[in-house]
């Protein structure tokens, strides 16, 4: 129990400090530097909570961790380049781990596109410059415990849930009733 009351006293004495020593500056092009916490008001019943981490050029950058309106660390996430890129992991309100894997990045933020638009009254194409926003995906195993403490892995191929089984049937399942065998019929030639 001490060590949880000193984890979240550390927690918000790191958190006022960093707000206190030159965190949350902007360059002379007004973009986000350095340090950073930012707090996030709650919407439609969700709960607030704040960011704490380290901006780079407007982006963010390496680890940021998210607490909640007690101090508890709720996640932590990997960025690059302002997008989720690298380990991240979710934690329980009660402090367990509730999920860990790898994200990777398939779009940065800021990247430009060139894509042609036709006017739908003159038919007219033009060519726009589309800026796109980050995004990411799972990607790699993860680990997604349940609040008992068991646990799942899943693997994930750029956002897409990868199984050797036949999709829809998770694996090790039993046979389904049309699948089954009648007791003493032989296996017709053929079928494995």
């Amino acid at each position: 129990m001490k060590t949880l009351i000193s984890l979240i006293l550390c927690s918000f004495i790191a958190l006022t400090a960093a707000a206190q020593s030159g965190g949350n500056s902007v360059d002379a092009k007004k973009r986000k530097q350095g340090p950073w916490v930012e707090q996030v008001e709650g919407v439609r019943g969700e709960p607030g909570y704040s960011w704490e981490g380290r901006y780079v050029n407007d982006r963010k950058e390496g680890v940021w961790k998210k607490y909640n309106a007690n101090g508890d660390v709720i996640a932590e996430e990997t960025f690059k380049h302002g997008a989720l890129d690298g380990l991240c992991k979710y934690y329980y309100p009660d402090g367990k781990i509730s999920a860990v894997g790898n994200m990777i990045a398939v779009d940065l933020e800021g990247q430009k596109d060139t894509v042609t638009v036709v006017d739908p009254v003159t038919s007219e194409e033009n060519l726009v410059e589309v800026t796109r926003k980050g995004h990411s995906v799972k990607h790699g195993e993860w680990r997604v415990y349940d609040e008992d403490g068991s646990m799942m892995r899943e693997t994930y191929e750029r956002g897409e849930l990868s199984t050797s089984a036949p999709a829809g049937k998770p694996r090790n399942a039993a046979p389904l009733p049309h699948e089954q065998q009648a007791p003493g019929a032989k296996k017709k030639k053929g079928k494995g």
